[in-house]
């Protein structure tokens, strides 16, 4: 699990040939899913369009970079129109307003937290409900109704199903980041720095509450559909991530050794990559560097 800070700016590499072929220079995301659908490429010249790179072709992310097969993963997004169609809609969810569905304002977001392993899920929200806050707490993705454009509409109950780190936040909504919880390790009552002035210097507290109309959110299915969608765009998402980077990696050689977090060996330079040392791999939070260290 990433904050989008942590993956905004990493380098992009074409693992094909080893270079850099770019950076991450924004997200897209599909409010009706829930889900980050393309990230925007900064390539470090300018170009006539945007270029982006669909969840899909992206191999990992991790630490260090993004890593994509080749340059070809990279689209025009004059060539996506699903892309156009939510560029055009803007929705960010970060430093929007929260709304509940009975209509009050109670704060304002901070950063979102994505599962990078499945299918670039947006599974939670920093929450800031004033600015005396002494912690930044997380509204987890089971509570939010709809990813609006200025407005992030919530459940009531909102307050009840509050998190106060990622940890928590994993456990309630029933999803395992066991292999990354070193991406937000640090979250504490000291993590929101540089919020605190950001939220001073707005007019937030002093605008009338709004009624949510169709042209500021996009409202998602509520009850056993949403559910059921849910389930179905992560399982799929994931398993299309998963098969990418395994018919890539299979038959491969490794070019380094690498090991787990307590050294035992998972593969030897030279050895070659079979299913096995790809599941030890993913096991031990060490597939991304599995994916930068082989050769045909």
């Amino acid at each position: 699990m990433k904050k989008s800070q942590q993956i905004i700016g990493l380098p992009i590499i074409s693992i094909s040939d080893g270079n850099e072929v770019g950076k991450v220079k924004n997200i897209i995301i599909n409010s009706e899913k829930g889900t980050i659908d393309y990230f925007v490429v900064d390539s470090g010249i300018q170009a006539l369009s945007t270029r982006v790179i669909p969840t899909t072709n992206v191999l990992g992310i991790g630490e260090y970079a993004m890593t994509i097969l080749n340059p070809e993963a990279i689209s025009d997004i004059s060539k996506i129109p699903a892309a156009i169609d939510l560029l055009q809609k803007n929705i960010t969810v970060k430093e929007t307003k929260v709304l509940t569905k009975k209509g009050s304002l109670i704060g304002e977001t901070g950063d979102i937290f994505i599962d990078v392993d499945n299918g670039c899920l947006i599974v939670g929200i920093e929450y800031i409900a004033d600015i005396t806050q002494k912690k930044v707490r997380i509204i987890p993705r089971s509570s939010v109704i709809t990813y609006g454009k200025s407005l992030l509409v919530v459940e009531d109950d909102v307050h009840d199903k509050l998190c106060d780190d990622p940890s928590s936040l994993a456990e309630r909504i029933g999803l395992d980041f066991s292999a990354s919880t070193a991406d937000v390790a640090g979250y504490t009552e000291g993590s929101q720095t540089g919020l605190e002035e950001e939220y001073i210097s707005n007019d937030f507290w002093q605008e009338p509450q709004k009624q949510v109309t169709e042209e500021s959110a996009y409202t998602i299915s509520g009850g056993a559909q949403q559910e059921a969608e849910k389930t179905e765009t992560r399982s799929s998402a994931a398993e299309l991530f998963e098969e990418r980077q395994r018919q890539y990696l299979r038959g491969r050689k490794a070019t380094r050794l690498i090991t787990d977090n307590i050294g035992n060996t998972i593969i030897n330079a030279g050895e070659t990559i079979t299913d096995e040392i790809i599941d030890r791999a993913k096991q031990s939070g060490k597939l991304v560097e599995l994916v930068m260290n082989n050769e045909a």
